[in-house]
């Protein structure tokens, strides 16, 4: 039988996990303009920051875009990587089915793009996703090594 705090767990994380690639799939059925509209202020409160602290950096949005990019996929990987380990309690499993979802959910964002107004399917965008995806599950197979080598056995199992 299941414990009870697993399945909470379970049911917290794939809520949250769900909820993030609504958000970014979201983002992507976002026109150019509209997406523009998003990234411009960022950008601008960046390079007030930069200047106000001296620093002579001027940060262009494209680099603004694919930090961003990275990060909400980044975040996508850790909720991914943890609901899917809770599911599966082993890290080889884990990493199986982690990273071929969050590679398609990569493809499947960038596919979207193609029928948003001014928007396209970039290749290059699908790697950048991609790359906070892996570095997210990385990370977090290694935080839940640690954690299981810290944590008796008995306590791991579902029962």
């Amino acid at each position: 039988m299941v414990n009870r705090k697993l399945i909470i767990a379970r049911i917290i994380l794939t809520v949250l996990t769900v909820t993030a690639v609504a958000a970014i799939f979201y983002n992507s059925s976002l026109s150019a303009v509209e997406s523009t509209e998003q990234s411009s202020p960022l950008t601008d409160m960046i390079n007030g920051w930069f200047s106000s602290v001296h620093i002579p950096i001027v940060i262009d949005e494209t680099v603004v875009r694919k930090l961003a990019h990275f990060t909400e996929y980044a975040v996508l990987g850790a909720l991914l990587t943890t609901t899917v380990h809770l599911y599966t309690q082993k890290r080889g499993r884990t990493l199986l089915f982690a990273l071929p979802i969050g590679a398609l959910i990569a493809v499947i964002d960038e596919l979207i793009q193609l029928f948003s107004a001014g928007r396209s399917c970039e290749v290059r965008d699908m790697v950048i996703d991609f790359s906070g995806i892996l570095f997210a599950t990385l990370i977090v197979t290694l935080i839940i090594s640690l954690l299981e080598k810290r944590t008796p056995k008995k306590q791991l199992k579902e029962g």
